[in-house]
């Protein structure tokens, strides 16, 4: 009985496409400024700018096209807010360079 709860309760739950991201680190290179983000499954997330020494944090939702929202709690200047886009990576060694040279890699760990 308690296998046929659990295989009903894991076929109701939708799979989380996030979920890789959990405990491990995105980095974002934006016009050669570099970004690390620290997603939590709460929908929360916290970062850090490492060539400016200054520190993000906030929530994150992800919209029904798979794309993801950051709202910057406080806002970050000269950053739109919320700051919605692609995700191109999913999995830990997952690297994409667009054709201006910015790039999402995730790797694995808090770096």
């Amino acid at each position: 009985m308690l296998a046929l709860v659990l295989m009903l309760v894991s076929a109701a739950t939708p799979p989380d496409d996030m979920a890789g991201f959990y405990g491990n680190t995105l980095i974002n290179v934006d016009g050669g400024i570099e970004s690390h983000f620290y997603y939590k499954k709460n929908h929360t997330f916290t970062g850090t700018v490492p060539q400016y020494h200054f520190d993000l944090k906030g929530r994150w939702r992800e919209n029904p096209d798979g794309s993801i929202c950051r709202v910057f709690v406080p806002a970050v200047p000269r950053v739109k807010n919320p700051d919605c886009g692609p995700m191109t990576v999913h999995a830990v060694g997952d690297k994409n360079v667009d054709p201006n040279g910015d790039s999402q890699t995730l790797v694995e760990g808090i770096q």
